[in-house]
């Protein structure tokens, strides 16, 4: 029951998971929870606790396979990945032999013998600084969870008997899709992130997600109205008739808005004066290539490896890679197919591979640096990208490139790759290009000369911005100093792309900067006709794209050539959308 204060209006900033805005009563979500401090850590008889964790294992593959079912009968086989890699580590042989160690030897009773080893798994990743790896981690608790919950015979009630705000303090894939999407307003959650797997199903169902970051799930109670911005990431708590109003306005807007982008996405991305723009989607698991058709993208302008690895917590064989590349690959058809060799390290640690840690892993031995000091790894990958290659329109393109020392050591790895993988009697395309991202200050600089080595480049905004400006985009404490909109980064931003056009070779975006609407035009301004997004923002950014001209375009990129500050730039962007595309200008709108 609510009481006088405790309806007082709250607004909280989080984080924007998945677009959308809802409004709506909550609905608190409690997973069981166990207190380790209450386990029985001594197992009476070891045989006897080995077998009890074999059936409770048992019953949660059952239950990760029905809601694999579940999942593809409701909606394809979009999301069944995501549960096929869950089953994939329970069956990881040195898992299950690590957790009967430690019933055996340990003498540990399976409760506590599960907690143990998956905590130690899922606080390695929890504690890196890559938020895709740290996500991860939430998995891992997950299926600690159904384990421990499985071996206690303990069932969790997912009805809900009205339209509501799911609130928790982490959603798992299995609760995700647990609950009646018909009647699911919004997700809330206290941890997780853009690519935490509640998020990647919310943005796939088309529910508002917002993270909060400030376990508002001990907050919030059942009934409390929330309204949920899933642009901004604004949290609002019993929200006044007003600000209700409001916010129903910008939804209807949203809606109203959405249905008009949707429509106009089957159209070209061509401006006002007939410049055709390519449009490419960035994916970084195989399910999400569904979204490139669904909205309509040309193709896939990046997609990131790490997954692959993160995925098995392992080096995935040669055959395991081709098989993910040649699902997507022929998925696509003969639309492009970029795929980025793996950016381990630094802070990107798999166990057993890279646990070394680093003063400054941002500088260290990550990405390309990694890969060419382990051929053992790199080469398998690119030999399982050579061979997808016969099914369709793939290319590769090398993470962190400084030097062109670098790309001619890859150049000679897919030499031998080829000639192994033509002897061996494998059929490989004549044509695979090579690009390098420019996302290192060396590489932007020496672009026009890089260009000379490689078939196409690909900006990477976000570690370009970050080494430009010597800011950790991590930290939290100069975060108010990184911005891409910075004259230094623009600066060579625009260096690569003339590079690529003096070149004659494809020069590209796939940053988080191409899916900032107020950064498109100064993107075409400056020559880019090439821009690699988040599949849900293409309807967005192509709307912008038919809404300007080219000319325009250019002046506006003279125009920010002559200012000095970052909030200048940012400022005359802003208005220069609103003046051209006043339709997307709802949701800049504030409370």
């Amino acid at each position: 029951m609510k009481n006088k204060e405790s309806t007082k209006q709250i607004i909280i900033r989080g984080l924007a998971t998945a677009p959308g805005i809802a409004v709506g009563p909550a609905y608190i979500f409690k997973p069981f929870a166990i207190n380790m401090a209450e386990l029985d850590t001594v197992a009476a008889s070891a045989k006897a606790e080995c077998e009890h964790f074999k059936e409770a294992r048992s019953k949660v593959l059952d239950q990760l396979n029905f809601a694999s079912k579940q999942s593809f009968e409701s909606y394809g086989d979009e999301f069944s990945e995501i549960f096929n890699s869950q089953i994939a580590f329970l069956n990881d042989t040195l898992l299950l032999e690590e957790i009967r160690t430690k019933i055996y030897e340990s003498n540990q009773s399976a409760a506590y013998a599960v907690t143990t080893v998956l905590s130690q798994k899922s606080n390695h990743f929890i504690n890196l600084e890559n938020r895709y790896f740290r996500e991860r981690a939430f998995d891992i608790i997950d299926l600690k969870q159904k384990l421990i919950l499985a071996l206690f015979g303990i069932k969790i009630d997912y009805q809900l008997t009205t339209p509501s705000i799911i609130i928790s303090e982490n959603l798992s894939p299995t609760d995700t899709v647990n609950f009646n999407r018909n009647l699911i307003l919004g997700f809330l959650t206290d941890q997780g992130g853009q690519t935490s797997h509640s998020a990647i199903l919310a943005r796939g169902l088309k529910i508002p997600s917002v993270v909060n970051g400030k376990n508002l799930s001990k907050v919030i109670r059942n009934g409390d109205e929330i309204i949920l911005d899933g642009f901004k990431g604004t949290i609002i708590i019993n929200p006044e008739s007003e600000t209700r109003g409001k916010y129903l306005e910008l939804k209807e807007k949203h809606n109203q808005q959405q249905a008009i982008l949707v429509a106009d996405n089957t159209k070209k991305a061509i401006t006002k004066d007939n410049v055709e723009i390519s449009l490419l989607a960035n994916i970084e698991l195989p399910h999400e290539v569904t979204e490139v058709s669904e909205f309509n993208a040309q193709g896939v302008g990046l997609y990131r490896t790490e997954a692959l690895f993160m995925e098995n917590n392992s080096t995935p064989s040669e055959d395991e890679q081709f098989k993910a590349y040649k699902k997507i690959v022929k998925s696509l058809g003969s639309d492009l197919f970029v795929i980025r060799t793996i950016d381990l390290g630094g802070d990107k640690l798999i166990e057993g591979l890279t646990t070394k840690s680093e003063l400054n892993p941002f500088l260290g031995w990550r990405a390309i640096r990694f890969c060419l000091d382990n051929p053992q790894i790199f080469k398998p990958q690119l030999r399982a990208i050579l061979r997808a290659s016969a099914y369709g329109n793939i290319r590769i393109l090398l993470p962190m490139v400084s030097s062109i020392s670098e790309i001619l050591q890859v150049k000679e790895l897919i030499n031998e790759a080829r000639h192994e993988l033509q002897t061996s009697g494998y059929k490989i395309s004549p044509n695979v290009d090579l690009g390098v991202m420019i996302e290192t200050p060396s590489a932007a600089i020496m672009a026009s000369t890089v260009g000379k080595y490689v078939d196409f480049l690909s900006i990477g905004s976000n570690d370009l911005t970050q080494y430009t400006l010597a800011v950790d985009r991590t930290n939290s404490k100069v975060a108010h100093s990184y911005s891409s909109f910075d004259p230094a980064v623009i600066r060579l931003m625009q260096m690569a792309t003339i590079a690529g056009i003096e070149n004659n070779i494809p020069v590209s975006i796939c940053g988080e900067f191409a899916s900032v609407p107020s950064a498109v035009p100064v993107l075409l301004g400056m020559g880019l006709r090439s821009l690699s997004v988040t599949p849900h923002f293409i309807p967005r950014i192509k709307k912008i794209i038919r809404s300007v001209h080219i000319n325009s375009c250019i002046k506006l990129y003279d125009k920010i050539q002559t200012l000095h500050l970052a909030s200048e730039i940012e400022e005359v962007c802003n208005d220069f959308i609103q003046t051209n595309v006043p339709e997307l200008s709802f949701s800049k709108e504030d409370i």
